[in-house]
């Protein structure tokens, strides 16, 4: 009678036993796998360097009166960007070009005479004077009432020290990961061991106040003001 109750209790002491010993290790894999956080900072910039392209188009009857008409329209262009931007701002004149429009006959059909010819000229500005440029885009559309036939590229506004800002951003992202993790640790009853790995995310610079993201990065070229973010991806070892 004692026999057969012995017997299942020792069954079930030798069950718990091998219950404590296998787990065990699986505590031990738990403490040796790192915690991984995400750190993330940002930062408000201001653009400092500009670009604009101006491109001129004339219409006349032959090659000469077509490129004499974009030269007179070009020069009043320039001249609005001077005395805008004055001798600082860097004018870079850009291909020229002569192109033929066919007239059509009565089927609709192009013909070998020459309805009329297109000249058309490029100029990019690049500027520090970003507030000016951008009022002055403005004024150089307005030339289109005045009978030229000008379009615009721009303006595009870039940061030109940019490589501070990512150092700066760095820091405070991966300072932010570690505060996370610290409280991720101490909230679990663990101390918080050292960096594993870190691994840094692209770069986003968005207009204020945009939800933007791409997993290739944004460079927003629209705006003067601008916010730079970066988020890092953070390992480190935990243990009691």
């Amino acid at each position: 009678m004692n026999k057969n109750i012995l017997f299942p209790f020792s069954l079930v002491v030798g069950l718990i036993g091998a219950a404590l010993i296998i787990s065990k290790p699986w505590v031990t894999i738990q403490h040796a796998e790192p915690i991984m956080v995400k750190g993330y900072a940002e930062r408000d910039v201001r653009a400092d360097q500009g670009s604009l392209t101006v491109r001129i188009s004339e219409r006349a009857a032959n090659n000469g009166e077509a490129y004499e008409k974009a030269g007179t329209s070009f020069e009043m262009a320039r001249k609005l960007i001077v005395d805008t931007l004055g001798e600082e701002a860097e004018l870079v004149e850009l291909s020229s070009s002569l192109s033929e429009t066919k007239k059509l006959n009565e089927k609709g059909n192009r013909t070998n005479d020459v309805d009329y010819v297109t000249a058309t000229r490029s100029l990019r500005v690049n500027s520090s004077q970003v507030e000016n440029l951008k009022a002055m885009s403005r004024q150089l559309y307005d030339l289109n009432g005045e009978g030229l036939r000008l379009t615009l590229s721009g303006p595009e506004f870039f940061v030109s020290k940019l490589d501070e800002v990512k150092i700066d951003l760095m820091k405070r992202a991966t300072k932010n990961g570690r505060e996370r993790a610290e409280i991720m640790a101490k909230s679990s009853g663990e101390k918080l061991g050292s960096l594993v790995s870190a691994r840094q995310g692209v770069i986003q610079i968005t207009k204020p106040n945009s939800t933007r993201t791409s997993s290739y990065g944004i460079y927003d070229t629209e705006t003067i003001e601008k916010v730079v973010k970066l988020v890092v991806t953070l390992e480190f070892k935990i243990g009691k």
